[in-house]
């Protein structure tokens, strides 16, 4: 059950040429107050990266309200899946290094609690202006913190997809935070085959010419599948209206 006034969706494509699809999601009601959406991507060209995105979702809507602090849950979640990852390997070699993204967000009572860990993004659209709340755990991340690289000229950079933190990987911090919704606003959340099939300002438009929730993610990974070298692509919207 959804709470009063929250429009979701939620929706998943295999990119161009895959055999398979390795990301995730996840939109569902944790109780009558709490609604999860989410998103997780297992690492392409490692074997298991579907097995690791299906274990992320897993021990996602596992959650429990049963403290204030859902992003305090939604960590506890993910390490939980870093762990589970971690044990599977011993049992099957033939899942060594497999690991996943982890971006997930609760909404309760006007406020989105989140956690994130990999290269998958939480946006926030408010008044017609797309803030990204995450921050990319990836290779290329510190040197446009450090100002040696544009994000602009980071979308091309030949080590733009590695990660240097993952859920399954020897690095996993996960960071979280909280941030209240108003009226209106759309919260999006998505695998890196959505922004890098597009630029931010294009996702911008897309949401405003939509007429609801559904037909904008649906025009999203529409867009995004008209890149001939699309990697899968998944995305996950919420709104109070």
């Amino acid at each position: 059950m959804k709470p009063e006034g929250l429009v979701v969706h939620g929706r998943s494509v295999k990119g161009h040429n895959h055999v398979k699809n390795d990301d995730r999601y996840v939109v569902t009601a944790l109780d009558e107050e709490n609604f999860l959406i989410g998103v997780s991507d297992g690492l392409g060209g490692h074997p298991g990266g579907d097995v690791a995105a299906e274990i992320v979702v897993d021990c996602l809507i596992s959650i429990k309200i049963n403290i204030d602090d859902r992003s305090i849950l939604l960590k506890r979640a993910i390490t939980q899946a870093d762990k589970t990852i971690r044990s599977q390997i011993p049992k099957n070699p033939d899942l060594t290094g497999m690991g996943a993204t982890a971006t997930a967000l609760i909404i309760n009572n006007g406020w989105g609690s989140w956690a994130h860990i990999g290269d998958s993004r939480l946006y926030l659209l408010r008044n017609n202006d797309i803030r990204k709340i995450t921050r990319d755990h990836s290779y290329i991340q510190g040197f446009i913190d450090s100002g040696d690289l544009s994000a602009k000229e980071a979308e091309n950079h030949p080590m733009c997809n590695v990660l240097d933190q993952c859920v399954g990987c020897v690095v996993s911090g996960v960071e979280t935070g909280r941030f209240k919704i108003h009226l209106g606003d759309i919260l999006i959340i998505c695998t890196d085959g959505l922004y890098r099939s597009g630029e931010e300002t294009k996702i911008i438009e897309l949401i405003i010419k939509s007429q609801n929730i559904s037909q904008c993610g649906d025009q999203l990974i529409d867009a995004s599948l008209q890149d001939a070298f699309c990697d899968d692509v998944t995305v996950t919207l919420a709104m109070y209206q």
